[in-house]
């Protein structure tokens, strides 16, 4: 009986078993990595980069199977529903069968089963008992309001486990729900454009002082990503799974592919070339609120023209640090084939292949402003020249590499307690002096995150404490 039981639990489920098959068939695909976020709300698959740029571009809500997703399911639920209405035999229809019966017969089975296969993600689970108890007061033809079926989905919520009421995802699911049937009472397309842009920038505001930077262009993207996802990418991605799983091939997500791969390269060009908004982290929570509550009362005026100046005040004060203060670094070095340069916000101040053997030239001072002077040294052109007796004649504490050199060479900084990073090429390490204090921007460290962060990241970070320590 043991054995039985132990065997039950090693086994795989069904749907452990089917997203092992797809990834088998499709995880060489390049961009199977994006598309396996979007339909299952897995990214085990991605780099940091790849998650640096989805967070700046905004375009992590996609990503994370949600209602959004719920709803794709909704919508193409509908379609097989009026396909499936149009092949029924006429004595069906005469029996009292009606649309709606049809409806909830093949669209809420569709979300439970999009439910169970994506592990029965809480926002999923949400959102498929709201458009289930929507099916099924229109086929019982109760005559409820949007408002109070959202509120008996939510009583059911409550109901099935009373612990979530202490999720702050239930009540932001929930209120943005509430918010979007007061909002979109009509299907006009530029009300859901004004709907589109409402949310994004709410969405801005809630990430305010959690993420450090975002596009500027980041609400078009979404206005653009959106709907490519839900009418192009969502059902397109599903057609290629049922493919894999039915017949083997993969000609649905071959096609795929080459649309993916043209919109990757539209989003790297717009996130590495368009400017990028910095996020001021404000001294009190009182410009926060008032975004907030600006924000509500475009909700409660709208479609009245007054509102949108109230989301205009939300623009100002949420990139009010980019509107007013240059983002430009002080100092920047850069590896450009090979060669460190060391170049304020107008021109050059050293290259390292200008300095020869010559170390002394390749020190700070007197060009940049650290305290003491004196103690950062940009590396020689030749390695070779950088050596003990020169190191210590010249009192370094840093020396920034333009590779990562020899263990021999990296043991002597050691042994002479000097700090070194690297710089490699097509690198740069940027220096931010505002309000006494130094921040340090190294290229790499960009998309690093939380505790994933390289050598290099860490000794940015150490490089920046000393500074500011000496600074002060």
């Amino acid at each position: 009986m043991d054995d039985v039981r132990l065997l039950a639990l090693s086994s795989p489920s069904p749907r452990d078993q089917l997203l092992d098959a797809l990834d088998a068939r499709l995880s060489t695909y390049n961009y199977w990595r994006f598309s396996k976020a979007l339909l299952l709300g897995q990214n085990d698959l991605w780099s940091q980069k790849d998650t640096w740029v989805i967070r700046t571009l905004g375009l992590a809500h996609l990503f994370v199977v949600s209602g959004l997703h719920t709803g794709f399911m909704f919508v193409i639920g509908s379609l097989i529903s009026r396909a499936v209405w149009q092949l029924l035999p006429g004595h069906l229809l005469l029996s009292g069968l009606t649309r709606w019966h049809c409806d909830a017969m093949i669209i809420v089975p569709l979300l439970f089963a999009y439910a169970y296969f994506t592990n029965w993600g809480e926002p999923v689970v949400r959102a498929a008992i709201m458009l289930s108890s929507y099916l099924c007061a229109r086929m019982l033809a109760m005559q409820f309001s949007a408002y109070s079926i959202i509120t008996f989905a939510l009583w059911v919520v409550l109901l099935a486990n009373p612990r979530t009421v202490l999720s702050p995802g239930l009540w932001l699911s929930f209120s943005l729900v509430y918010l979007l049937i007061g909002y979109c009472q009509t299907t006009k397309l530029s009300r859901l454009i004004m709907g589109q842009v409402m949310l994004s920038t709410a969405s801005m505001v809630l990430i305010l002082g959690w993420q450090e930077e975002i596009s500027s262009v980041s609400v078009l993207v979404n206005m653009l990503m959106i709907p490519f996802a839900g009418f192009i990418w969502f059902p397109l991605g599903l057609l290629s799974c049922f493919e894999v799983l039915l017949i083997g091939s993969t000609y649905s997500y071959k096609f795929l592919e080459l649309l993916l791969f043209c919109v990757d390269e539209f989003l790297n060009w717009v996130v590495f070339s368009l400017p990028l908004l910095t996020f001021e982290t404000f001294a009190t929570s009182a410009p926060k609120a008032l975004m907030l509550l600006l924000i509500v009362f475009w909700v409660y005026q709208s479609p009245l023209k007054r509102g949108v100046l109230s989301i205009l005040c939300v623009w100002c004060l949420l990139f009010s640090s980019t509107l007013f203060y240059s983002s430009k670094p002080d100092y920047t070095i850069l590896n450009k084939n090979n060669k460190l340069v060391l170049k304020d916000k107008e021109q050059i101040l050293m290259v390292n292949a200008w300095a020869g053997s010559d170390i002394g030239r390749l020190l700070f001072d007197p060009n940049v402003d650290f305290n003491p002077s004196g103690r950062y040294l940009l590396s020689p052109a030749k390695l070779s020249d950088l050596t003990p007796r020169r190191l210590l004649t010249v009192d370094t504490s840093w020396v920034f590499l333009q590779k990562m050199e020899a263990d021999k060479t990296i043991t002597m900084l050691d042994a002479l307690n000097v700090n070194w990073l690297i710089i490699s090429d097509g690198e740069f390490l940027e220096f931010h002096f505002q309000d006494k204090q130094l921040s340090l921007r190294h290229s790499s460290c960009l998309y690093s995150f939380f505790l994933l962060k390289s050598d290099t990241c860490k000794r940015v970070e150490k490089l920046e404490s000393v500074l500011n320590y000496l600074q002060t």
